[in-house]
């Protein structure tokens, strides 16, 4: 019976905390939302797949690893591709619909998925600049966990 292991107990999921959590979501947001409308108008919507949004799909898919892996630099550059992506493709597909197309607010609006897309990279931004600047106490879970408590 003594030479029989003890079975350590590790730290489970989410290995850096709530930042992980929050990384998850935002992926599966943006993979739902690339295939939503981005833009809507009097004519029908256009659908996310056909303008940028299989770029913000990739991005998703790329930030669902980040979401279950232990290092925290690997998890802050896989959310910094998701909030480098899921903000420049929108902003530029708004930018683009801008120049294009007349009358915001008349003739066309942007849709749910770009608009859902663009909140997502937010929340991955947030995610990779609260794991790059919260200390990690060791053997805590939590990120925001100081070394001076």
């Amino acid at each position: 019976m003594a030479d029989r292991a003890q079975p350590t107990v590790g730290v489970r999921w989410p290995y850096l905390g709530r930042p992980q959590i929050l990384l998850l979501i935002a992926g599966l947001i943006t993979m739902i939302a690339s295939f939503l409308p981005w833009l809507d108008t009097a004519f029908g919507g256009a659908n996310g797949a056909a303008v940028g949004g299989l770029y913000t799909f990739c991005a998703g898919l790329i930030a669902l690893p980040g979401a279950m892996l232990r290092r925290r630099g690997v998890v802050v550059g896989h959310a910094l591709v998701l909030a480098v992506v899921g903000i420049a493709v929108p902003v530029w597909r708004l930018v683009w619909a801008l120049g294009l197309l007349p009358g915001l607010g008349q003739a066309w609006l942007p849709g749910s998925g770009l608009l859902l897309v663009l909140i997502s990279g937010g929340v991955a931004a947030y995610v990779a600049v609260t794991l790059l600047r919260t200390p990690v106490v060791e053997g805590s879970r939590s990120p925001t966990a100081r070394a001076d408590r």
